[in-house]
């Protein structure tokens, strides 16, 4: 179920960090098994969520990022010029909430130097890092 794009504008703001949510596709949903809709609760699971990591983003990127993934085939090299500068300049270009388990599933990216490509991240309802890798 995708996300009203307003209320994640709401949340997020101008923070660079996260992707629009008026782009197509829409990458602010919450994921469900079936054709089931999002409860209420559920919504205001995915809200609460996204503020939190929005409060906390330079720490979740941070903890997602390995500096190994600078020596990624996909990593334009000549357009970033350290891993540091490659973790600064990540985005959160999907927020995914798992409705069945409220775990969290995120892709940072950056089209100027990792153009088709994308960290995968997964949170658990705790907000501990499950995995984070590059593809």
């Amino acid at each position: 179920m995708d996300m009203d794009a307003y209320k994640v504008k709401e949340i997020i703001g101008d923070n660079p960090r996260f992707r629009s949510p008026f782009c197509e596709p829409c990458s602010y949903y919450i994921w469900k098994k079936g054709d089931e809709n999002a409860s209420n609760e559920e919504i205001e699971t995915y809200f609460r969520k996204l503020k939190y990591m929005s409060d906390n983003i330079e720490r979740f990127v941070r903890q997602a990022f390995h500096p190994v993934f600078y020596e990624f085939y996909g990593v334009k090299q000549n357009r970033i010029r350290s891993p540091d500068q490659m973790c600064q300049e990540l985005m959160v270009d999907s927020f995914v909430l798992d409705a069945d388990t409220e775990t969290i599933g995120c892709c940072l990216s950056n089209s100027q130097f990792l153009f088709g490509h994308y960290i995968d991240c997964l949170w658990n309802d705790n907000w501990e890092l499950v995995y984070s890798y590059i593809c």
